[in-house]
C-alpha cells in the first residue's frame, strides 16, 4: 500500500533540486449520495477519487500541475509540468510558501471511524426515514424534493520544500429534504437539514419534522403591508446572510477594495451583541483540520468582537501583502485546484436568549424562516434585499403566515441594529461551514402591499 506522504516528500524533493520551492497534496476521497422519492431509490451514487496536485514557486513564478494517475510515469510529468508552467508565469514577490510552524497536536473530533462501517443499505433506510418523517408531519405535505443523504471520507497528505509535512483524515455526513405543503390557499416548500462529522449524531426524525413542520407553518401566507420594523431571522435564514457576510471579511476581500467593510478596522460596525468568528481548529467543525491547505496550523480568529472589527481571515500570500502572520484559512477542494483564501468554520457567537424570547420581546414584526436569494445580497456594496416567508409577531405571539415580501437593509446597518442574539447556534453547509442562532434586527424595511 503507497504511503502518500512519504509520496508528496519524495516528489517535493525531486521539485526541490531544481532550485525552486515546490509543494505536493494528495486527496483520496470517498463520497456516496442516495436520493429517494416515493420510497424508492431515485438516485445512488458512490465514487472514490485520488489525485495529486504540484505547485512550484520559482522567484515568485507559480506553477500548478495535477494528475488523477499516480503511476511513476505520470507522477514524473505532473511536476515537470509545473516547473514548466512557474518559468513562464508573472511573477509576483509575494508569492511563497510558508515557513513551517509546530501544528498542535489535539484531536479536532472530525473523523468517524464507524462510518465505512455503515452499509449502503441502512444509508438508504435512514434517507426513506426522513422522506416518511416528513409526510408523516401532517396531512398537508404531500410530497418531498430532493430528499437526499450524503457523506464523505477525505485524507489529505501535504509536504513542501520549506520541512512541512503532515497529513489528516476527516468525515463529513449531510442528509436533506425538501417538504412541500398544499392546501386550497396554495403551496409551499421548506427546507429540513441535519449534518455532522459523525453518523449517528443525524436523526432521520428530527430532519424530516423540521422540513415538514416550516412547510406547513407558512401555507396560506399573505403579504403585509410595506414598513420598517422588527424582524427575526432564524438561524437558518442567519446562516444564508452569514455566508455572504463572510466574503466580506478576508483580507483578499479588502485588498482587492471589495469589501463595504473597507477602512473600518479597529471600529465600531456592529452592535455589542455581534461578535463573529472563524475557527479552523473548532472540535467537530465541518471543515475543522490540524493544518490549512499550505500546511500552516489552523487558528480561531476573532474578527468582529462585541462589535469591533479586529481582524479579516488570511493566507500566507495575503499575509504577505499586509506584512502579518497567516490566519491559516487556505482551503483545498480538490487536488485540482490551486490553495484559495476562505473562511473555515465561520460563526456568530450564540446569545443567551431561546428563539421563543426573542419573538416574546417582538410588539410587532416579522418572523422570517425562509428567503429567496435573487441577487440581491452583496458583500461589496453591503446591500441587503431578500424575497421572505414567514410569519407576522403580533405582542410578542406567531399570528399568521406570511409571504410575498421582501426584506431589506444594508449589512452594515444589520450588523449595528442585531439587538439579541439566540442561544440555538447550528450549522449549516454554507460557503464552507456557517454557525448561526437566531437573531433580532431592528430597522429592516418590510416591502409588502402598499
Amino acid at each position: 500500500m503507497t504511503d502518500y506522504l512519504e509520496l508528496t516528500q519524495d516528489i517535493v524533493r525531486r521539485t526541490a533540486a531544481r532550485g525552486v520551492e515546490a509543494e505536493a497534496i494528495v486527496m483520496d476521497r470517498q463520497e456516496t449520495m442516495i436520493r429517494v422519492d416515493r420510497s424508492q431509490v431515485e438516485q445512488l451514487l458512490r465514487s472514490g477519487s485520488k489525485g495529486l496536485g504540484v505547485r512550484v514557486i520559482d522567484g515568485g513564478r507559480v506553477g500548478y500541475a495535477y494528475t488523477s494517475d499516480l503511476t511513476s510515469g505520470s507522477i514524473e510529468e505532473t511536476w515537470q509540468a509545473a516547473l514548466a508552467l512557474a518559468r513562464v508565469a508573472t511573477p509576483d514577490e509575494h508569492r511563497a510558501l510558508p515557513d513551517p510552524q509546530s501544528i498542535p497536536d489535539k484531536d479536532l473530533e472530525i473523523w468517524d471511524s464507524d462510518l465505512s462501517g455503515i452499509s449502503t443499505e441502512e444509508k438508504i433506510t435512514f434517507a426513506k426515514q426522513v422522506e416518511e418523517a416528513t409526510l408523516a408531519y401532517d396531512p398537508r405535505v404531500v410530497m418531498t424534493n430532493r430528499c437526499t443523504y450524503e457523506d464523505e471520507s477525505v485524507h489529505v497528505y501535504l509536504a513542501n520544500s520549506r520541512g512541512f509535512a503532515g497529513s489528516y483524515g476527516r468525515t463529513v455526513v449531510v442528509s436533506y429534504v425538501r417538504g412541500i405543503g398544499r392546501d386550497e390557499g396554495g403551496q409551499t416548500m421548506a427546507v429540513g437539514l441535519g449534518v455532522s462529522n459523525f453518523y449517528r449524531d443525524l436523526d432521520a426524525q428530527t430532519i424530516g419534522q423540521e422540513a415538514g413542520q416550516r412547510a406547513v407553518q407558512i401555507l396560506g401566507g399573505q403579504p403585509v403591508k410595506t414598513q420598517t420594523g422588527s424582524v427575526v431571522f432564524d438561524a437558518m435564514v442567519t446562516g444564508e446572510i452569514l455566508s455572504y457576510l463572510s466574503m466580506a471579511l478576508t483580507a483578499e476581500a479588502m485588498q482587492r477594495g471589495r469589501s463595504f467593510l473597507i477602512g473600518k478596522m479597529g471600529q465600531q460596525v456592529g452592535s455589542d451583541k455581534v461578535s463573529l468568528l472563524d475557527n479552523g481548529r473548532l472540535k467537530r467543525g465541518l471543515v475543522s483540520a490540524p493544518f490549512d491547505g499550505e500546511g500552516v496550523p489552523t487558528s480561531a480568529t476573532r474578527l468582529i468582537d462585541e462589535g469591533v472589527l479586529q481582524s479579516v481571515i488570511y493566507d500566507t500570500y495575503t499575509a504577505r501583502k499586509d506584512g502579518v502572520a497567516s490566519t491559516g484559512n487556505t482551503q483545498r477542494t480538490s487536488h485540482r485546484n490551486l490553495p484559495q483564501l476562505g473562511p473555515s468554520n465561520f460563526y456568530l457567537q450564540a446569545g443567551t436568549f431561546s428563539p421563543d424570547e426573542i419573538i416574546a420581546s417582538v410588539d410587532r414584526g416579522l418572523y422570517v424562516t425562509r428567503i429567496m436569494q435573487t441577487g440581491g445580497t452583496d458583500p461589496i456594496t453591503g446591500d441587503c434585499s431578500m424575497g421572505a416567508s414567514g410569519l407576522w409577531i403580533e405582542n410578542g405571539q406567531l399570528v399568521r403566515p406570511v409571504s410575498g415580501v421582501t426584506v431589506a437593509t444594508r449589512l452594515s446597518n444589520l450588523l449595528q441594529n442585531i439587538v439579541a442574539v439566540g442561544d440555538d447556534l447550528r450549522v449549516v453547509p454554507f460557503r464552507g461551514s456557517i454557525g448561526a442562532p437566531t437573531i433580532r434586527v431592528e430597522g429592516v424595511t418590510i416591502g409588502g402591499t402598499r
